[in-house]
């Protein structure tokens, strides 16, 4: 079921079309009341272990599920199995201004003082007006996209449905996440015209993949490899370089043309004669271009544009901290799943599925990429559902909690990872 967004929750200066997944329940929930999402907003830290990377994904799998129509009873299991493992409220460090509020930037112990400060700007200017302020202000764009994507992914929950808590908590999210991809993007302000390029992403990932200035750039024993890509100078340049070659004529046509992208990323570069792995960082360029989505009727076109050209470089500097993978789009429209649809809609076999899961990003995968096939399904028509499948018969099966799945992490683009 879709509807069309509530037009008078936010205005929208850009005239996109705007899709959300909603499915009827039983269950009578008014979000904005809701109980158990204050109880995370005012109770739980934002980053449940203190390290980069470790983000709150209890909101992100109980919208997930409330849009596809998961009981009460389920979304309580939800935030019961979420609530076992988050941190408490960290203590304030201090206060906020616009003027000092970079004293304490990336630092995952002033999430409180932020949460605080943003609040007071939401309150002053309204959610749309200080989400906009803030995602284009000095290097905050760059630290939304940080994170593996997560501040991003959580303001498109923001957004979609419409909760100034969550607004505020990718905020202080983003202010307290690395600034590491700021040198790949444009960060000259949200007015100034955008240069255009003259290539597509695929011709973009084709010649990347065989750039031999990424060769030695990151090797498949390397821990954290994105950061091995940006402390690498020339190889920053480089994807700078290629991000800045991008031909977007449209936010419009370049929103569809990276979110087909995401999909065939993450599922068409996982599939080989070896088997299947689905590859983590991928994922979430998926996930998080669904929250782009749900963000550019809201933003200007200028806007609009730095958003998706911001994503592009930091997904392109995935790809070669992956290791450059390619992709067998043929495998992913054949596969066929031991799990076969009971249904004259195999969609409805796959999100009932999806809302049993108990881990977090598989309902997140599977609703971005049911939004993909009903806004762009006319590309690669059969990919979106046979991803969604795949994530659902390979990681589903894995799982015993919320925590515990089998995404590959190594990067599949090396060849030992297929060992």
């Amino acid at each position: 079921m879709t509807v069309s967004a509530d037009a008078n929750i936010i205005p929208k200066p850009n005239a996109l079309p705007y899709y959300v997944i909603r499915f009827p329940s039983n269950s009578t929930i008014e979000l904005s009341q809701d109980t158990l999402i204050q109880e995370n907003h005012k109770e739980h830290d934002m980053f449940f272990i203190n390290a980069r990377g470790y983000y709150n994904h209890l909101t992100h799998h109980y919208l997930a599920a409330y849009s596809l129509g998961a009981t009460k009873e389920r979304l309580q299991e939800i935030y019961n199995g979420h609530k076992n493992f988050l941190r408490p409220m960290p203590p304030a460090v201090g206060e906020f201004t616009e003027e000092n509020y970079r004293v304490r930037i990336d630092n995952h112990d002033a999430y409180t003082s932020y949460l605080n400060f943003f609040k007071s700007e939401i309150e002053e200017l309204g959610m749309m007006k200080a989400v906009t302020k803030w995602l284009f202000k000095d290097d905050m764009l760059a630290r939304f996209l940080g994170g593996v994507y997560h501040p991003l992914i959580h303001l498109g929950y923001a957004i979609e449905f419409g909760l100034e808590t969550l607004a505020v908590e990718s905020l202080a999210m983003a202010a307290c996440t690395e600034g590491d991809f700021a040198p790949l993007m444009n960060l000259t302000g949200s007015t100034a015209p955008i240069p255009n390029g003259t290539e597509d992403v695929h011709h973009l990932v084709v010649k990347m993949r065989n750039d031999k200035t990424f060769d030695d750039v990151v090797k498949f024993k390397d821990p954290r490899k994105i950061d091995f890509v940006l402390s690498n100078d020339d190889a920053k340049a480089k994807i700078r370089e290629y991000a800045t070659q991008w031909n977007c004529p449209d936010p419009g046509s370049g929103l569809q043309e990276l979110y087909t992208t995401a999909m065939i990323l993450f599922g068409a570069t996982g599939i080989r004669d070896q088997g299947i792995k689905l590859d983590f960082c991928f994922m979430h360029t998926l996930t998080s271009i669904h929250a782009v989505h749900t963000l550019m009727p809201y933003l200007t076109p200028i806007q609009g544009e730095l958003l998706l050209r911001g994503h592009l470089a930091t997904t392109l500097a995935y790809y070669v901290a992956r290791g450059r993978p390619s992709f067998h789009i043929n495998a992913l429209m054949n596969y066929e799943s031991p799990t076969p649809a009971k249904s004259n809609n195999p969609w409805f076999n796959v999100l009932d599925r999806a809302i049993g899961s108990e881990e977090v990003h598989i309902i997140t995968v599977v609703r971005a990429l049911a939004l993909g096939q009903m806004v762009y399904g006319r590309s690669f028509a059969e990919a979106w559902i046979r991803a969604a499948q795949i994530t659902l018969d390979v990681i589903g099966p894995t799982c015993t909690s919320v925590v515990n799945a089998d995404w590959n992490i190594a990067g599949i683009g090396f060849e030992d990872a297929w060992q």
